[in-house]
């Protein structure tokens, strides 16, 4: 073989090689690849190694994976006529590869236009305490609407959150003033629902008793002996007469050899005694006067 031949033949087996190169691609198993051949769709190309001719025909890749894409920061307004500034995040996938290669020409630009127009409308139909209690809700109802319109170009929305809801500074000093209104409201109503189980429950103990009076002085004695333990000062009226429940009471707590009087105050002397007479062989004081003659 002459050296001319010899070249000539080196050089086509070398376009070869590279043409064979060319015409082997991968596609991963995460991706779907589909086939044009000059310039029209012609199949699908399974994950693996596929044969393209090249020049002929060309491999498109189409990521079949769910995807995140942020939402721009806006300034919405709700339908109260607040300003919030908004910050969301769309998770999506590709669930039809034709259409979504065919029908749209960017589809991942396309679905996040797509949101922030829909994001505008539901929340500037919804008022700012709907939307900061009910987020979850309002995001759901975003996912539906995109979701109805992108379906078209064979795109799925899984997931459409609000991350951030900022509102203007004199907003959130108002959102404060009720949040502390509203803590200070159920304080007085908690307080007044103790006052009254704490009424409720004095009136019982002094229906008790005053049913018991043997129990109502045991509880004025042990009252005393409480003042006694500290290093307050309490003046407390002991000199006050007893009535007929009292002195009942004190002789029901005192024992056996205790004598009641129904009309005298009750002393406490010697051997015990509660009534207005002296014990015996105590000095009963002089005798009364003669009253005057005219």
């Amino acid at each position: 073989m002459d050296p001319a031949s010899f070249a000539a033949l080196t050089i086509l087996l070398l376009v070869a090689a590279i043409v064979a190169m060319r015409s082997v691609r991968q596609v991963n198993q995460w991706e779907t690849g589909l086939k044009f051949t000059l310039g029209k769709f012609t199949g699908l190309a399974a994950p693996g190694l596929n044969i393209v001719v090249p020049g002929v025909q060309r491999l498109v890749k189409i990521d079949t994976r769910v995807r995140n894409r942020d939402l721009p920061q806006q300034a919405v307004i709700t339908a109260d006529n607040v300003t919030a500034w908004i910050d969301a995040v769309i998770y999506f996938k590709v669930v039809d590869v034709e259409r979504a290669t065919l029908n749209v020409q960017d589809y991942e630009n396309a679905v996040r236009d797509r949101a922030k127009v829909v994001l505008r409308d539901v929340v500037g139909e919804t008022k700012l305490d709907d939307l900061l209690s009910h987020r979850e809700e309002v995001a759901a109802k975003v996912r539906a609407a995109v979701e109805q319109f992108v379906a078209q170009w064979g795109l799925h929305v899984e997931l459409i959150a609000l991350q951030d809801i900022q509102l203007p500074q004199q907003m959130q000093e108002v959102i404060a003033r009720k949040a502390i209104a509203e803590r200070d409201r159920q304080y007085v109503i908690i307080k007044s629902q103790a006052d009254l189980e704490s009424a409720k429950n004095f009136a019982e103990a002094a229906r008790i008793l005053h049913s018991s009076p043997g129990g109502m002085e045991l509880r004025r004695l042990e009252a005393l002996q409480n003042l006694s333990g500290g290093t307050t000062k309490v003046i407390f009226d002991l000199a006050k007469p007893f009535g007929d429940s009292q002195a009942a009471a004190v002789a029901a707590a005192m024992g056996a050899n205790v004598r009641v009087a129904d009309d005298k105050p009750a002393e406490v002397v010697g051997e015990r005694t509660v009534d207005g007479e002296p014990p015996s062989g105590a000095m009963s004081g002089p005798p009364a006067r003669p009253a005057r003659r005219a």
